[in-house]
């Protein structure tokens, strides 16, 4: 029994969905690998489908997971001795109906761009093209590892830990049973092939041979297996007595990462942790790049643990296990581990930082009832200990009672008028912070003697009258997010009506935003009181009235008190009249025939509504006898005397026929 095999040389590696990757592959890189036709120039609309961008910049924002989907993989990363590159082996293995999706995804997007592909059945030189083709994409791909000497670190602004890079020759990229030589269905290669082409449904449908835990099923359809042989380059290493090895973890699962340091005396692990929040990858953003984590602050979610080795020869290894389940991606996460020769040091008490609120401080806080005291990342400036501020226990307590922490570390307390608050920290020893305690409340709330916007608006300013501490205020008028310069500071706030200038606001819901401080500690809030700002009609003036070639044409100027755009209708009766044109604070009416409304004084009404629905009317008496008078004159000249009756009655035909003409012609 044989099994398929087979090892391409490569570059570098990493994906997110195999195939929205491999048309980027296969269509940036020339053919080389197909041997038979350069098919490239027939599918030139495939280079821009994905948008713009080299090769080595699409590339470059894939991982190895992008690339492929697995089931379980091992990395085994060995550093060199000098510190400047580190070996490479890892293995994937893909098992039961993921097997069966990657092979369905690959010949799927085979289609239209080999003859074979889309057929329902993976060929050898199917595969073979494909694994070609994303090895030259490696080169290029995040690595995921940053290695760093130094102070330890958590990357941010100037100290960025993506260091690694793949070397661009002598990489290895293998598979073993991606085309199972063994498959009960598998035949020789229908049309398109070259010699020796065989192939196999992507989907058996068959009884199935799953035996996964067997190396002897060379029949078994269910699994494949990739390996990947690689340089890793280290640039920002000189002193490894000091280094952080960082690593994103985001989008795996089931991975197990193991580095082996050279041999260097005295060297542990100083600190560990997992930091949630990053992503890596195409379409992913990274908020909190320019803002790493403090160290020791990390609270993880439990997807990654570590443990270290001594071996014989007195080298380390560091092995990272990442569990994330594929059911919940993606997830964003950078696990750190700082390394040193340095003693292990003292365990001292954990102490206060001057970042945490001073004992007997005025906390203010936006609401009574359960309110949020502090989240976690100011709650972990507040402490210093050496072994960081998430292995602490730290406790606070109100009214006798523990106040309740959340999985993400945010602080939450109860809050009826003003509560004293306890807080401190506690290490692994049980060594101690000492305690401090606050006072917190709602110093302020805002109200307000009127629902309709007025000019300025009336606001009521209510102190709680058990906080005793000085306090300024800032109010002001928000719309969609959006503030008014206008704003009123208080600087000694106490309980009063004040009128704020509302500039800027449009009809409709109007907020109120206030900012509270007090003894340096601030919060902003904004709150809905019911106010709203009614619209306003527009003013419509009508300033010309002309008649030319018995053609007759309105305007004027208008003005809408909430700037508001503004249309125009025109009509006698019940029937509208022609469109009216708008221009600046202009309006103007096409050229009007009204002759089908007879000789005599016509009511012409001009209605103009703008965009909360708000409308103004005026009206205009225009005269239309003059273009009749003009027809029974020209009726009336001398020549017509002469003219038998029968002559008479054929020419009054003929005038109304031109009226009528003349009126179907145009638009009223």
């Amino acid at each position: 029994m044989s099994f398929g095999f087979s090892t391409v040389v490569v570059k570098a590696a990493r994906m997110v969905n195999l195939v929205p990757i491999l048309v980027i592959l296969i269509v940036l890189i020339p053919f080389k690998h197909l041997v038979t036709h350069d098919i490239l120039p027939e599918h030139e609309e495939r280079r821009e489908q994905f948008g713009g961008g080299s090769f080595e910049e699409r590339c470059g924002s894939i991982t190895f997971e992008d690339m492929f989907i697995y089931d379980q993989a091992i990395f085994e990363v060995k550093v060199d001795e000098d510190w400047k590159s580190a070996h490479v082996d890892a293995r994937a293995w893909i098992n039961w109906t993921l097997a069966d999706q990657i092979r369905s995804d690959l010949d799927a997007y085979l289609e239209g761009i080999i003859p074979s592909g889309g057929d329902g059945w993976l060929s050898t030189d199917e595969i073979e093209t494909v694994i070609a083709i994303a090895a030259d994409c490696l080169e290029y791909s995040i690595t995921r590892i940053g290695i760093r000497d130094g102070a330890p670190h958590r990357g941010g602004v100037g100290v960025g830990w993506e260091n690694t890079s793949w070397q661009s020759d002598g990489m290895i990229v293998g598979h073993y049973n991606g085309i199972p030589s063994a498959h009960s269905q598998g035949r020789d290669c229908q049309g398109f092939s070259q010699e020796g082409c065989y192939e196999i449904p992507v989907v058996p449908s068959v009884e199935r041979d799953c035996d996964t835990d067997s190396n002897q099923s060379g029949a078994d359809e269910c699994r494949i297996e990739l390996w990947l042989n690689a340089t890793m380059l280290i640039e920002g290493v000189s002193d490894p007595n000091n280094f952080t090895i960082a690593f994103n973890s985001s989008n795996m699962s089931n991975a197990r990462l193991e580095f082996t340091f050279p041999p260097i005396p005295d060297l542990r692990l100083d600190m560990w942790e997992e930091c949630e929040g990053r992503f890596v990858g195409p379409d992913e953003s990274n908020p909190h790049t320019d803002k790493p984590p403090i160290r020791g602050s990390c609270i993880g979610d439990g997807t990654a643990n570590h443990s270290i080795e001594e071996n014989d020869d007195g080298s380390l290894t560091y092995t990272l296990n990442s569990n994330f389940s594929r059911e919940i991606w993606p997830m964003g996460e950078d696990v750190y581990a700082d390394f040193t020769t340095a003693p292990i040091p003292i365990d001292l008490p954990p102490t206060w930082t001057s970042a945490a609120p001073a004992d007997g401080t005025w906390i203010p806080v936006e609401m009574e009832g359960a309110t949020r005291l502090s989240n976690w990342d100011e709650m972990s400036k507040w402490f210093n200990d050496e072994s960081g501020v998430s292995s602490l226990d730290i406790i606070c307590i109100t009214g006798g009672s523990v106040i309740s922490q959340s999985f993400d570390g945010t602080m939450w307390i109860n809050v009826e008028g003003v509560v004293e608050v306890t807080c401190g920290a506690t290490d692994s020893i049980g060594q101690e912070t000492g305690n401090r305690t606050w006072k917190v409340g709602v110093p302020v709330s805002v109200s307000t003697t009127s629902l309709a916007l007025q000019d300025p608006h009336p606001i009521v300013i209510s102190m709680n009258q058990d906080w005793e501490y000085q306090t300024s205020v800032e109010i002001a008028f928000t719309q969609g997010g959006e503030g008014s310069e206008n704003s009123i500071i208080i600087e000694n706030a106490s309980s009063e009506e004040v009128d704020i200038v509302p500039v800027g606001m449009v009809p409709g819901p109007v907020h109120v935003w206030i900012r509270v401080e007090a003894g340096g500690i601030s919060y902003e809030r904004t709150i809905d009181l019911g106010i709203q700002k009614d619209s306003l009609p527009p003013t419509i003036i009508i300033s010309s009235s002309i008649w030319e070639d018995g053609l007759w044409k309105i305007g004027g100027q208008y003005s809408d008190p909430d700037g508001q755009e503004v249309q125009f209708t025109l009509s006698i009766g019940e029937e509208e009249l022609g469109e009216v044109l708008v221009s600046g604070n202009s309006w103007e009416s096409d050229w009007l025939d009204i002759s089908d409304y007879g000789p005599g004084v016509n009511r012409v009404e001009v209605l103009g509504c703008d965009g909360s629905g708000k409308c103004t009317r005026v009206f205009h008496e225009v005269d239309s006898s003059a273009i009749f008078e003009e027809v029974i004159e020209d009726e009336s000249e001398d020549d017509v005397s002469s003219i038998p009756a029968s002559g008479l009655m054929i020419l009054a035909l003929a005038v109304s026929a031109a009226i009528m003409t003349n009126r179907g012609g145009r638009k009223i």
